[in-house]
């Protein structure tokens, strides 16, 4: 009776606990949504009158929202722009600027659009939450639970907050690459728990997942590529022998296979569509030639050319070739923006090529300049940003390499260390800026909350009264020492 009695109490307490912990990190979350509410508001005050965007990215976001929703073909200004940018985050405009009417923009639609971009911004604390979670169990106290320090990170990192307000893609493509990436750890979890048919649901949620997140950022679309080398790694790493089938190279090579099937779900109407429009097969958008020519051209920087005056000259000559090829009756292939596209990238290829050299020191400058602490944007404004994302990205860094170290040897740890992988390689060929690393630096909050909780944990342990010798013995002041030294035992 008195064991019946203990039982249900402990239960009390462990469902109590549990809901107390759970109520914390959803107040992590709520505080994450209202911090970028506050300087979404702030942010947007800050501008001068009639500015609306600071950056170039974002007018040209608007104006294409402001297309759908008035019904109006898919096209930046003429009829030569149709395969300008992918749809998703227009798509995800549209019902603001419907609300301004045509061609007008309020500040007050504006600032909707970045409340909810701040919503985006807080389910990707949850996200980090979760992921973390997963990655390491849940801990008796929340001081070394390492959700509740990935939260913390997700909610205070500038660049986060940053991504969520302002009017660019990273809005709603934060939340989708998060979503995909966690399908992808149940995965690993589903194969070591042998529970493979469901391993498989979760590797086609993740390529659904990663389709819808490449229609908002086409940069994206070569993700696979670093994910099934990781894969690759991971199939060799895992132990030999297992108890039932499928065996793990024949499990991973379907659930590959079932990725790329989610991926084509999701884009082939946007395929479909781009073929209509060009007649070929363009899998994102008709950007690609010039983002390329922009990063690998004679006089590059490393930087973005936001004005893109090159592609004034490029359309020019087209334009002349075009002329020629109709006097001379040859067929123009495909549309002018397709030809346009296909120029450029085949200008930037040559340069590189001819200019080897140059083209090496440049993906070192891109790469410094994606990942060097301080952003050099200057609509970024003050020194004291460009400070506080100096220091919030440092300080995840640093957590996260000890995260890293500390759950090496878990299954999936080293997934999260992959996108900086990835965007690091990309850049390298485009434009570096810090504007493109902070997708990555929001995943690797999640071993940054590992690192964090061990290091609350080894200080928790330090000042403990419990603590221990690592031999196991007993440190001395947790010895009673008896007031009576002639007491004999049992007396």
């Amino acid at each position: 009776m008195i064991l019946s009695i203990r039982h249900q109490r402990s239960q009390i307490e462990s469902t109590r606990s549990t809901q107390g912990h759970f109520g914390i990190l959803l107040l992590i979350v709520a505080v994450g949504f209202a911090i970028r509410v506050g300087i979404a508001i702030h942010w947007q005050n800050s501008m001068v009158e009639g500015e609306l965007f600071r950056f170039g990215d974002s007018d040209s976001y608007w104006k294409m929202a402001q297309k759908i929703a008035q019904g109006l073909p898919y096209q930046y200004g003429s009829p030569d722009s149709r395969v300008f940018r992918s749809p998703l985050y227009p798509l995800f405009l549209a019902p603001w600027t419907w609300l301004d009417g045509a061609n007008e923009t309020s500040r007050s639609t504006v600032l909707i659009a970045r409340v909810v971009g701040s919503a985006m911004g807080a389910l990707c604390i949850g996200l980090v939450i979760f992921l973390a979670k997963r990655l390491i169990p849940t801990q008796s106290k929340p001081i070394v639970d390492a959700g509740l320090w990935a939260g913390l990170l997700a909610v205070l990192y500038p660049g986060a907050i940053g991504m969520s307000i302002f009017i660019l893609s990273e809005a709603i493509f934060c939340p989708l690459m998060l979503m995909s990436m966690g399908c992808v750890s149940l995965a690993i979890q589903s194969k070591t728990l042998n529970r493979w048919e469901i391993g498989w649901t979760w590797m086609l949620l993740s390529g659904a997942f990663s389709g819808v997140a490449c229609l908002a950022r086409p940069s994206w679309s070569l993700w696979p590529m670093v994910l099934f080398t990781y894969v690759l790694l991971l199939v060799f790493s895992l132990p030999q022998h297992e108890p039932h089938p499928p065996s793990k190279r024949a499990y991973w090579a379907l659930g590959c296979v079932l990725f790329c099937v989610g991926v084509s779900l999701v884009m082939s109407p946007w395929w479909v569509r781009n073929y209509l429009v060009t007649g070929r097969f363009v899998p994102t958008t008709l950007q690609v030639g010039a983002s390329l020519y922009d990063g690998w051209h004679p006089g590059a920087s490393g930087s973005s050319d936001e004005s893109m005056e090159f592609v004034n000259a490029f359309i020019v000559e087209q334009k002349r070739e075009d002329q020629l090829r109709v006097l001379a009756g040859k067929p123009l292939e495909s549309t002018l923006e397709w030809r346009l596209d296909r120029r450029m990238k085949n200008a930037a290829i040559t340069w590189a090529m001819e200019n080897s050299s140059d083209a090496v020191r440049l993906g070192l400058v891109k790469l410094l300049k994606t990942w060097s602490p301080f952003p050099v944007a200057k609509e970024l404004g003050s020194d004291s940003v460009r400070w506080s994302e100096a220091i919030g990205y440092t300080a995840i860094l640093c957590l996260a390499v000890v995260g890293l170290w500390q759950c090496r040897l878990e299954t999936g740890a080293w997934l999260y260390a992959m996108p900086c992988v990835y965007f690091a390689l990309l850049h390298m060929f485009f434009i570096g800026s810090v504007r493109y690393r902070q997708p990555a630096v929001l995943v690797i909050c999640v071993l940054g909350g590992v690192g964090s909780a061990a290091i609350a944990k080894w200080i928790f342990l330090i000042r403990s009264e419990h603590a221990t010798k690592l031999d196991g013995s007993i440190i001395s002041k947790n010895v009673t020492v008896d007031k009576n030294p002639t007491r004999k035992p049992n007396q």
